[in-house]
């Protein structure tokens, strides 16, 4: 199955498990890192918007947490088939899928590296 056919779970269990009234499932929280480089902008924001629908209302989050490209654009690498998103890229697409951000934090305590430096990562909180 692809990402295009995903419709979110569905259990056939009575108990509290988040299953709306309509046998949707819906969730807490959805964490994604370090794989939403592998998707053009536009699969990324229908994956966001998709995510949003199976957010559990008023209280579920989204959290993506992703590496940041310094270089002022978004950068694709050719052997890892992915694309390492500016700051301002990863803002517009959140916009664009009806998110907004709750919380932002870089990630602390990476190590260093000598002289190749580490790629920054930013963990972002969203909700509708």
């Amino acid at each position: 199955m692809g990402l295009e056919d995903w419709r979110g779970g569905d259990d056939d269990d009575d108990d509290d498990d988040g299953d709306d009234d309509d046998g949707t499932t819906r969730y807490d929280l959805v964490w994604t890192q370090w794989c939403l480089g592998h998707l053009t902008d536009e699969q990324l924001r229908c994956f966001l918007e998709r995510c949003r629908e199976a957010l559990v209302p008023g209280t579920g989050v989204i959290v993506v947490k992703e590496n940041l490209s310094t270089s002022g654009v978004d950068v694709f690498d050719p052997v890892d088939s992915c694309v390492t998103r500016h700051e301002e890229t990863w803002k517009s697409i959140f916009q664009q899928a009806g998110l907004r951000i709750v919380k932002e934090e870089p990630q602390r305590g990476l190590p260093e590296t000598g002289k190749a430096r580490l790629l920054p990562v930013m963990m972002y909180a969203l909700q509708p």
